[in-house]
């Protein structure tokens, strides 16, 4: 599986989980935003993503973080983000996280 493969196929798994498991879709999300921080679209919809579960979960302090990161997406265009960043607001944007094991072989 490639890098944008499996970018989609967490998304995927997020909107599986729509309406079911929000903290479940969310950890896909967060997935999705690690694999999509090389790729400035990619990395923008993350976020849109995050937005929006954000909002259908009237959870207002992420939808403000989400607001707040939006503008720093681009940073993707010149390779500067913090590598297995989650993209929520329990973690500071400028922070980088430990890669998950089986997403470190996609973003090397």
């Amino acid at each position: 599986m490639t890098r944008q493969q499996a970018f989609h196929h967490e998304y995927r798994q997020a909107c599986l989980q729509r309406g079911i498991d929000p903290l479940a879709e969310l950890r896909h999300l967060e997935r999705a935003h690690i694999l999509g921080q090389p790729l400035f679209l990619d990395h923008l919809r993350s976020h849109l993503w995050l937005l929006a579960w954000a909002w259908r979960q009237a959870d207002w302090a992420e939808l403000a973080a989400q607001l707040l990161r939006l503008p720093g997406s681009p940073g993707s265009l010149l390779g500067l983000y913090p590598r297995g960043n989650p993209g929520t607001r329990r973690v500071g944007p400028l922070t980088a996280q430990p890669l998950p094991e089986d997403l470190q072989r996609l973003l090397e």
